[in-house]
């Protein structure tokens, strides 16, 4: 089993870090549709603007570690919830192989297919 630093390290010498930040976004879209919560409610709720919620949705804008609480609080799940998982873009970084980014790729659509959809005028985006 590998220890927290190493998992940090790991995350740290990622070709690209913007896939931990699309993952993220994929997560809290999901959570946030569940809760039936508009991206205009869950930005006002975060004291944030909708478009900072449709870029953080879309894996654009990186966020800030309190903010990653105040989603989960907000939504009222287990801050786990909202974290990407290691096995998306740790064989990644060991091999540096494009496979595994297409593969994420592939299954995040695959996932929000399945998800319900909602027609919330401020879900574009």
């Amino acid at each position: 089993m590998r220890s927290a630093l190493d998992r940090w390290s790991i995350i740290g010498s990622l070709p690209n870090k913007d896939l931990v930040y699309r993952e993220f976004g994929v997560l809290l879209a999901a959570e946030r549709k569940r809760k039936r919560l508009s991206q205009s409610r869950l930005a006002e709720l975060a004291s944030l603007s909708r478009t900072s919620i449709t870029n953080i949705e879309c894996g654009r804008q990186p966020i800030q570690l309190h903010q990653l609480y105040s989603f989960a609080s907000i939504l009222r799940i287990d801050v786990k919830n909202l974290l990407p998982k290691e096995s998306v873009f740790g064989e990644e970084s060991r091999s540096g192989s494009p496979e595994p980014k297409a593969r994420y790729i592939a299954e995040a659509k695959n996932f929000l297919e399945k998800l319900p959809t909602s027609s919330t005028e401020d879900d574009h985006g």
